[in-house]
């Protein structure tokens, strides 16, 4: 996994890089092979704001959020992921199966 890290006006952290890097390996059961996950953290007028884009194997996925606290954007973004790749996967899951059911007939 392919991990980058970049901060618009806002001091990096080591403790973000890691609870980024956390979240980061939770996604990692989903893809096969090589995956490119850039994150970028950026603070607004009154928010903190966490992008996350996703890159694998036929795949390109991308969250956003933006929250008072940043740890909590990066959950806010996790999870926008996480429900994406849940949905390609039921998507891919329920195609296989009819492909398979109109096939036996």
């Amino acid at each position: 996994m392919n991990l980058q890290i970049s901060f618009k006006n806002i001091d990096a952290s080591d403790a973000l890089r890691g609870y980024a890097t956390e979240k980061s390996d939770k996604l990692k059961k989903y893809f096969d092979g090589k995956i490119d996950v850039r994150w970028t953290f950026s603070v607004g007028k009154h928010n903190f704001n966490a992008h996350c884009h996703m890159t694998g194997n036929n795949m390109d996925y991308y969250s956003d959020s933006e929250a008072s606290d940043i740890y909590a954007c990066v959950d806010l973004t996790v999870d926008k992921i996480e429900k994406q790749l849940r949905k390609h996967k039921e998507i891919v899951t329920n195609h296989l199966h009819r492909h398979n059911a109109a096939s036996g007939e």
